[in-house]
């Protein structure tokens, strides 16, 4: 036969309660600790949106100086000829420049004379161009695969094509007519940001707020890039 458990003392009673409400608050501050360290995790991942601080976080997702933009939707290539672009070898290869600036001549271009740009690019070929030269270059893209277009702050619509190490060489005459028949919309690439508003109607325009600064400027200026500054034409080289 068990015995009876003995009265608890006052202070014993104390005690013991004391220590059930921190167990309490100790299992609660566990469990508000965990849920906010799911909701922290989903928003991070993007599965929860943010419900404050929308409008400075759509700022910063819009394409700025130095990264990808997006062309606008729906958007044709323009007429060839009517880029202004130049082609820059950034490679020790001989003749790439050259070679490239040939292949847009008979697409349709009217290039400038290739050159020679002083720091090598270590990827496949980079286009740079301001905002109003956005669908010039993505003109330009469809004949420079794995090329990547680079916003600038150019005023003008000039567009610069930067050859890189991991270039492979001029498209053929099959696969330059192949794009000329093409009459699809230019393709946003997947890691592109939207242009605002302001630059889409702009673009719209026909970049007319840059168009003074754009005719004083010289053939392939990109002053994020530095590109005309630093290329030289000589063509032994490009």
């Amino acid at each position: 036969m068990s015995q009876p458990h003995p009265a608890l003392s006052p202070r014993q009673r104390f005690l013991q309660e004391r220590q059930r409400r921190q167990n309490v608050t100790f299992a609660v501050t566990i469990v508000v600790m965990l849920v906010l360290a799911l909701l922290s995790a989903l928003v991070l991942t993007g599965i929860v949106p943010v419900p404050f601080g929308n409008s400075f976080s759509k700022a910063e997702k819009f394409a700025t100086s130095g990264k990808v933009p997006c062309p606008p939707e729906e958007t044709l290539p323009v007429d060839p000829a009517s880029v202004k672009v130049q082609v820059l070898n950034t490679t020790s290869r001989q003749g790439i420049a050259s070679e490239a600036t040939e292949m847009l001549t008979a697409a349709g271009f009217a290039p400038a004379e290739p050159g020679n740009y002083s720091t090598e690019y270590a990827g496949t070929v980079e286009i740079d161009t301001g905002i109003a030269g956005v669908v010039d270059a993505y003109t330009v893209a469809r004949f420079f695969p794995n090329s990547k277009v680079i916003l600038t702050d150019a005023t003008d619509k000039s567009v610069t094509v930067l050859l890189g190490t991991l270039y492979d060489g001029a498209l053929n005459a099959d696969e330059i007519q192949q794009i000329l028949n093409s009459t699809d919309a230019l393709t946003a690439p997947a890691q592109c940001l939207p242009l605002s508003d302001d630059d889409l109607e702009r673009i719209a325009n026909g970049g007319q707020s840059g168009a003074q600064s754009g005719q004083s400027g010289q053939s392939g200026e990109t002053p994020e890039s530095g590109a005309p500054e630093e290329a030289a034409t000589e063509e032994s080289a490009s």
